[in-house]
């Protein structure tokens, strides 16, 4: 396999020039004091009927059943005689409408069998759900029998996550009580967390509040994620004024990353604009990765030209963001990018250590050539073994003739440029 004659090293433009070729959001419950009926909206066709006869009766009957949905199928009989039939319908719409409507006719102490049998029986593929919509209905009906039965005999944490969810949407001084009272670990309360995900959809500040209360971690994290989510949910303008709004600089950091990466995927260009507006470099840094790559999807030329308006901390993740996106397109365009930006960025390694994995498949002379560019000599070299090892499994004569030409470490050299792999 002959190397192409033309390929950007990194030695080649750093030695001589530049003269070379980037949460369903759904509230968790009705909010404290909405009233809860159980019946869910419905919605007919206005279309009218085309074609003959039978097809016209199919579509009146086919909607007639759309609209009745909720009170479709009411079976009669004890509950385990009801969940029985339920499990069995086809249509998820109406077996999950049906469920709903058995489960709201329960009293407290009828949950824990409903529950049992659900759990126990055999489901349709489509089914997912379902039993979430148990544990909050029972939450509704008994949450304290609701929380002893997924803490205790579940041990699963993410149906107590679901309950303490539910119970927070309706009661949050009582579920955050209970998540204080029954966390007796250390460090991190991961039942604050769901707390926290249920109070959100309510009580922004509230959520906020508690949140700012927790120690850093996984768990804060997740609190974070949803309250991000619950801003979202309320528009781009309400989630970016929020971060202004935090004091600490990691949690502001991580709300700017997580908000900024959901308006880019629809506003990549108005995201943008947010994270470059950001006084902080720590607060750029973060959503800059992401952004980058939703930038440069819609626009490469307005992303490569953004990445001056930033920190240098965050110049080098929001190149990273880019370069895979650019590089799909344009190996040798993307080199020469890469060559403009300054060597001494910080993180400049990782940045060309990203350039070497977005081409190696594609053009793995242009990608090993640029390995020298990783100013880390321990980093330089584990690349090396790990790029050219890869690309000796497809093709170990080029890798050896490639090594053979230029100028790598001893022991890349002893590797490759004897026998093939």
């Amino acid at each position: 396999m002959k190397a192409p004659l033309t390929v950007l090293t990194h030695a080649a433009v750093f030695g001589a020039g530049l003269a070379i070729a980037w949460i369903a959001l759904r509230p968790e419950s009705n909010p404290p004091g909405t009233a809860n009926s159980g019946n869910h909206p419905t919605r007919t066709s206005s279309r009218s009927p085309h074609g003959d006869h039978a097809d016209a009766a199919a579509r009146t009957s086919s909607a007639r059943s759309a609209t009745q949905i909720p009170g479709a199928r009411r079976f009669t009989g004890s509950p385990a005689e009801q969940l029985s039939r339920i499990t069995q319908l086809g249509d998820p719409v109406e077996r999950q409408a049906a469920l709903h409507h058995l489960l709201s006719r329960l009293s407290p102490d009828e949950f824990h069998d409903v529950a049992e049998q659900y759990r126990n029986a055999n489901h349709l593929p489509d089914s997912g759900g379902e039993f979430d919509l148990i544990l909050r209905m029972w939450t509704k009906s008994d949450p304290l029998a609701a929380l002893t039965y997924a803490t205790d005999e579940l041990g699963n944490r993410g149906d107590t996550s679901t309950v303490l969810s539910a119970w927070a949407g309706t009661n949050p001084h009582a579920a955050e009580q209970w998540a204080r009272e029954n966390y007796d670990g250390q460090g991190q309360n991961p039942f604050m967390a769901s707390v926290i995900r249920g109070i959100a959809a309510y009580d922004l500040d509230y959520a906020s509040k508690l949140t700012g209360e927790m120690p850093a971690g996984r768990e804060r994290n997740r609190a974070i994620d949803s309250i991000a989510r619950a801003l979202l949910v309320q528009g781009a303008d309400a989630a970016m004024a929020f971060p202004a709004s935090i004091e600490d600089d990691n949690m502001r950091s991580r709300y700017i990353d997580l908000i900024s990466t959901n308006i880019a995927r629809s506003e990549p260009t108005r995201a943008a604009e947010w994270l470059a507006s950001m006084t902080e470099a720590d607060d750029q840094r973060h959503g800059a990765l992401r952004v980058g790559r939703e930038l440069a999807k819609s626009d490469t030329e307005a992303a490569t030209s953004w990445i001056s308006r930033l920190d240098p901390s965050a110049q080098s993740e929001a190149a990273r963001g880019i370069i895979p996106v650019m590089s799909n397109n344009d190996i040798a365009g993307t080199a020469r990018w890469l060559a403009e930006l300054p060597t001494d960025m910080p993180g400049h390694d990782r940045v060309v250590e990203e350039f070497v994995w977005s081409c190696d498949q594609r053009d793995p002379y242009q990608s090993a050539a640029w390995i020298a560019g990783i100013a880390n000599r321990n980093q330089r070299t584990k690349l090396y073994h790990r790029m050219l090892g890869n690309w000796a499994k497809r093709d170990p004569q080029a890798v050896r003739e490639w090594v053979a030409t230029n100028e790598v470490p001893r022991d890349v050299q002893r590797r490759f440029a004897g026998s093939p792999q």
